[in-house]
């Protein structure tokens, strides 16, 4: 997504921080047909992955207010569709119950590997609407439930939402 492999390392790095010193653009490549040569559907959101998304304008109206200060949207270049941003989310919140989560960790260390059942503290009460655990700012973004129903009364296209966690067990 970037020109080369260690600035998409410093951006990823970045973790809680806005990024002052990106002042170009991220170079990204356009694909427009899958693997078995078809066409690919125009979406709002063309990429996202769990750690991140890229978004088109009508996009970025919808999520920038809700997102507010947590999130920094970075330009993408490269593709014939103007406008593109990469959402960079930096408000990380330690909200992860490691107790009772289930938790695969890398050997040997504290580090996390995966997460495959989460938990979450009563502290995500006040995580914000959209947010990375400190424990894992390179990880996934987690979007509070009425801002994935914002996002999906929106009209927007490309979303895909996984729900990883409920109060009620």
């Amino acid at each position: 997504m970037t020109d080369r492999y260690p600035e998409l390392e410093k951006m990823l790095d970045a973790g809680a921080r806005r990024i002052p010193w990106w002042r170009r653009p991220i170079k990204a490549l356009h694909v427009t047909e899958t693997d078995d040569r078809q066409t690919r559907r125009t979406v709002d959101a063309p990429w996202m992955g769990s750690h991140g998304l890229v978004v088109k304008p009508a996009a970025r109206a919808v999520l920038e207010p809700l997102f507010g200060a947590a999130a920094q949207f970075v330009p993408v270049r490269g593709t014939p569709y103007p406008g593109l941003d990469y959402v960079h989310v930096h408000h990380l919140v330690n909200v992860l119950d490691e107790e009772r989560s289930e938790i695969v960790y890398f050997t040997p260390g504290a580090d996390i590997l995966e997460i495959t059942r989460h938990v979450f503290l009563p502290e995500i009460a006040s995580a914000g609407p959209v947010f990375k655990l400190s424990r894992l700012p390179r990880g996934s973004i987690f979007l509070r439930d009425d801002v994935v129903e914002a996002i999906l009364t929106s009209n927007l296209t490309g979303f895909a939402f996984e729900k990883v966690w409920s109060n009620v067990e």
